[in-house]
């Protein structure tokens, strides 16, 4: 595919200095995009020296340069961004439809089943809010894609004719507006959608990282948004909600259909233009897009994270589900009622020998505004002189109670501390150590689990060092305990996190064990 304009243009100039790379292609082959394969397939007699690269230089004209970028399809930024987010030409221009839905149209018949798509980063989002990348909110795979899923949701057609057969519809039962700020601009809220509504599609796609649904992912992504748009006329988002977005982003429905983009090896082309010194890339592939083998898209993330399922509960209740789930989560995320259920609302104090640090939503506790005061305290209360059973001292052991954690094993988590904890501080080599449990869970200073903590799911565990979590991950700012950190596997918005939004742990509570002479248990 010859390249159109690209946001992140990383073409390379070089020096005209040999003959022998002459205007047109320079390298070419089929598999793997890499520096081996670029300079193994060189023209006779042309060099890397001649054209000014090295294998560093190659590697994003790989990355950037010979994929499709998914701006490319649509045109530029702002336009990606309003159709992502509901709005745009393609939604509500005064322009036909057909006009607006051209350029994708002309690019669907051209490339759309024959060119590998890039997901979607932008020059325009490239350092915004200091992140490093280009992501763009709605598909932000550093922040906030934790379940590899993607939905688009549709309540309309512009052919007024209703979705094709064959495509389901779902009930909408809720969605959390403070879970897309930057589609609806409202940061925190919520919206319930009991009895019916208008008719939905909802469909979407998982991928598996190292995997060919990895690879493919962007072409997913153009197959579930803009080629269904164009193809199918579906338009028009959930109100306060996204039109696609990473599936932490989405209302809570009963189900979707699910999509696959499969694709064979990849022919990688290079050409350099002698006159300007510019060396641009292109590709070609056969696309296959296609419904998946399960029945929808809850029943494939399952089949391909099996050790997971549970994590897309929250996002998909089945087919007549939202009554009960929209019950549920009234009673038990708004409305609390206490006591009504057996592993959440548990009542943790002194008498039962936890003393009370900070916490969120019904277990409310702000630490105190001086951090330095804050974190002194935090440490005095773990340096307090806990006992093990034959007598030694140790460090007391730290308990986050969360009341509104899907996964049970998350509901309970007790971190036992077992190197000296570093000093107090924000110079290198200090930490401000309550605010590592709240807001900042990183691994340095001397925070790594297994080596400097363990975690358990019951405090009985964490006193005989039996069952020991064996996943942890950290270093993302603003989020706090403990990120995907799980019992065997990576597990998912758990964290909690006072300056941020986004994880589940909206109800919890930080509890630092008391020195006493009896035994505890967990409750």
């Amino acid at each position: 595919m010859t390249k159109i304009q690209s946001s992140l243009l990383l073409s390379i100039l070089i020096h005209r200095s040999s003959a022998a790379c002459n205007t047109g292609v320079i390298s070419s082959f089929t598999g793997t995009c890499d520096a081996k394969s670029f300079t193994d397939n060189l023209v006779a007699g042309c060099t890397l020296e001649d054209l000014g690269l090295t294998d560093d230089t190659i590697a994003p004209l790989c990355e950037y340069e010979a994929p499709v970028q998914f701006v490319e399809i649509n045109g530029y930024y702002q336009l990606d961004r309003r159709y992502f987010n509901g709005g745009g030409p393609l939604i509500d221009s005064a322009e036909p439809f057909s006009i607006e839905a051209g350029r994708i149209l002309r690019f669907e018949d051209a490339f759309g089943s024959s060119t590998l798509i890039s997901w979607p980063e932008y020059k325009a989002t490239l350092g915004y809010n200091n992140n490093e990348h280009g992501y763009s909110p709605n598909f932000d795979l550093q922040d906030s894609c934790d379940l590899n899923t993607v939905m688009c949701c549709y309540i309309d057609d512009v052919n007024e004719s209703g979705f094709e057969e064959g495509d389901s519809t779902t009930d909408v039962c809720r969605h959390d507006l403070g879970n897309s700020p930057t589609s609806n601009h409202i940061k925190d809220g919520w919206s319930i959608m009991p009895g019916s509504e208008t008719a939905t599609h909802c469909v979407g796609f998982s991928w598996k990282e190292g995997e060919a649904s990895d690879f493919f992912k962007g072409n997913a992504l153009y197959d579930v948004s803009l080629r269904t748009t164009v193809n199918k006329g579906y338009y028009k988002s959930i109100p306060g909600a996204p039109l696609c977005g990473c599936i932490e982003q989405m209302p809570t429905v009963e189900t979707a259909d699910c999509r696959t983009a499969t694709g064979g090896d990849v022919t990688y082309t290079f050409e350099y233009d002698a006159e300007t010194g510019k060396v641009s890339g292109s590709n070609s592939v056969e696309i296959t897009y296609a419904d998946c083998d399960e029945a929808d898209l809850a029943a494939h993330f399952k089949a391909i994270y099996p050790e997971d399922a549970a994590a897309i509960d929250a996002h998909f209740v089945g087919d007549g589900g939202c009554a009960d789930d929209i019950k549920s989560y009234l009673n038990e995320e708004k409305f609390i009622i206490p006591q009504q259920h057996s592993s959440k609302y548990l009542s943790i104090n002194e008498d039962s020998g936890w003393k009370f640090v900070a916490g969120e939503g019904i277990r409310f506790l702000p630490p105190k505004y001086n951090k330095d005061a804050a974190d002194e305290e935090f440490r005095s209360l773990i340096a307090a002189g806990c006992t093990n059973a034959d007598g030694t001292t140790r460090d007391c052991i730290i308990r986050r109670f969360c009341d509104s954690c899907w996964h049970e094993s998350h509901r309970d988590i007790y971190y036992k501390r077992i190197t000296p904890i570093p000093d107090a501080g924000s110079e290198e080599g200090q930490v401000y150590f309550l605010d590592l449990f709240l807001n900042n869970w990183f691994n340095s200073p001397a925070n790594n689990l297994n080596t400097d903590f363990e975690l358990y799911s019951t405090y009985e565990d964490a006193l005989a060092g039996t069952n020991k979590w064996q996943f942890c991950n950290y270093n993302d700012p603003g989020i706090g305990f403990p990120r995907d950190c799980g019992e065997k596997w990576r597990t998912n918005n758990q964290w909690n996190s006072y300056i941020r939004h986004g994880g589940d742990a909206n109800h919890h509570g930080f509890y630092v064990e008391l020195p006493a002479e009896v035994n505890r248990t967990s409750s």
